[in-house]
């Protein structure tokens, strides 16, 4: 049993960099079961097809971060702390697994319509913690959906530039710039618009 749990975290591991390098097309079965160190009949008994190996990969990860915001959202007493929390989160996941995260960026869009509605997701999590912040008073009314897109926008295009070579270093030394950055975006959001 423990051979078969060593192979399949081997399976994954390689798949997931061969991914995040190459996209889901770019890479064979063949290629990952040799980079994992297994035979493909190996790989098929964990993974029926590279189709269900990536759909794994990505849904445990996507879903497993809105698990972690949703406990962020209920430990820390106010938005500003919250959100700074939620953006700290995010860049510590991609200074522990920078892979991880280039394949949940790269992916995303052939991945996300396969996440069921009822499914606690990172954008849920933080647009109720925006929805909670707006039913207290402690935000202006801001539309939740409108504020999660900016709030993961503005870590998600740092952590765009730090793969493309534009940024360099750790991302988490620049999250309380970012948690600023985000918290005065929410902010703006709220304004009335610019009449020309």
């Amino acid at each position: 049993m423990a051979r078969s749990t060593h192979a399949k975290a081997s399976v994954e591991r390689a798949a997931l960099e061969l991914f995040a390098a190459n996209g889901i097309d770019g890479v064979s079965i063949g290629e990952i079961a040799a980079a994992a160190g297994v035979s493909q009949g190996a790989l098929y008994r964990h993974y029926p097809s590279k189709g269900d190996l990536a759909w794994s990969l990505f849904s445990s990860a996507y879903l497993r971060a809105g698990a972690d915001l949703d406990r962020i959202r209920a430990e820390f007493p106010d938005f500003p702390a919250r959100t700074a929390a939620m953006v700290g989160h995010f860049c510590a996941l991609f200074d522990k697994d920078p892979a991880l995260f280039r394949f949940m960026l790269i992916e995303q869009h052939g991945l996300l319509p396969r996440v069921r509605p009822e499914q606690r997701t990172p954008v849920a999590a933080i647009a109720d913690a925006v929805a909670a912040a707006v039913a207290t008073g402690e935000i202006a009314p801001v539309e939740p959906n409108a504020a999660a897109a900016i709030i993961i926008g503005i870590v998600l295009q740092s952590a765009v530039f730090h793969i493309y070579g534009r940024l360099h270093g750790s991302l988490a030394a620049r999250a309380p710039g970012l948690a600023r950055a985000a918290l005065a975006a929410v902010e703006a959001l709220a304004q009335p618009p610019l009449h020309r």
